[in-house]
């Protein structure tokens, strides 16, 4: 167990997501494992991370859905740690509970990001420290997205337009063009 800050990190802010549906509404996630809300433009914050992430694993990534205020999905990464397993979030309800929606995604594997489509509601894509995941059950259930993809580190994902966007770990970037067979 890590004894204090110094051990492994700094305890800043690693993330920041603002709803796409209600505003003033942001969600962030630090480097030491917290998830704050905001409901009122920074004005107050709540503290809603829930006791599944472990201490100093890095909230990567936060994504609010755009279907619903209250829905949001996080991913944490423990590599850090030397845990490689996947960790995503979803909570329904503003952050007063999660649940781990990992299921087919290899348990060796850490999560880097989590991003929600913004046309089809469960619509979820991962990147792993090996591929890409695609989850057509709003997380219940995730497979493989590699196609031509090589095996490597996905750090980020962007889904602009009807095109999904893979930035890779010093390889380059990925595309994949036209999402409408997958919505």
């Amino acid at each position: 167990e890590l004894q204090n800050a110094k051990d492994c990190g700094y305890g800043v802010i690693y993330t920041i997501a603002p709803s796409p549906i209600k505003e003033d509404m942001i969600w962030i996630g630090t480097d030491d494992g917290l998830i704050q809300l905001t409901k009122n433009a920074g004005k107050n914050w709540q503290n809603v991370t829930p006791l599944s992430i472990p201490l100093w694993g890095r909230v990567d990534a936060i994504s609010p859905s755009y279907f619903s205020d209250n829905e949001a999905y996080a991913a944490i990464n423990t590599h850090r740690l030397d845990k490689l397993n996947p960790i995503i979030l979803k909570t329904k309800d503003g952050g007063n509970t999660w649940q781990t929606i990992i299921n087919g995604i290899p348990v060796d594997e850490y999560v880097n990001t989590v991003k929600a489509d913004p046309i089809k509601k469960g619509l979820l894509y991962a990147a792993t420290n090996r591929s890409v995941y695609v989850s057509f059950n709003d997380g219940e259930n995730w497979q493989v997205l590699s196609l031509n993809l090589p095996t490597t580190q996905i750090r980020d994902l962007l889904v602009h337009n009807s095109d999904l966007i893979a930035g890779t770990q010093g390889r380059g970037i990925w595309i994949l063009d036209n999402l409408s067979s997958l919505r």
